[in-house]
């Protein structure tokens, strides 16, 4: 994992940034097995209560990316702001 925040609702969550190693072997050739790998670690935090939310890195190298993930954030913790608070 990449990131983890723990929010005031006691919720936890995972940020992943995901770079061509996630997906592709070492001659840039996409790779099922790293792909599946991928996915069964999302599954099996999944099960232990952790959110999990991916951003691909190209994603994160655009000229809006800033705003993207200030956005993104916001939404994120005010979701998961504690009850009452």
């Amino acid at each position: 994992m990449d990131f983890l925040l723990l929010t005031p609702d006691r919720s936890r969550i995972v940020i992943e940034v995901d770079g061509a190693q996630h997906y592709a072997d070492a001659t840039g050739k996409a790779s099922p097995r790293l792909y599946s790998e991928m996915v069964a670690e999302d599954r099996r935090l999944r099960l232990m209560g952790y959110d999990i939310y991916r951003f691909g890195g190209h994603e994160l190298a655009g000229p809006d990316a800033s705003t993207m993930l200030h956005s993104f954030l916001g939404e994120l913790l005010s979701r998961h702001k504690r009850h009452g608070a």
